[in-house]
């Protein structure tokens, strides 16, 4: 996987709905790790 910046010229709509979206996909897991318990935390780790 690269870290290299993508830079999209004149994005479309759709495509900003897609990235706000994702976005917010993104931030509600962030919302859900940290509200876990460490104990559960790790069991989900083990478990995965």
């Amino acid at each position: 996987m690269t870290k290299e910046t993508l830079i999209i010229q004149n994005p479309s709509a759709k495509l900003m709905d897609a990235m706000a979206e994702l976005r917010k996909q993104k931030l509600v897991q962030l919302e859900k790790l940290r509200n876990m318990k460490p104990e559960e935390f790790s069991r989900r780790v083990i478990l995965a």
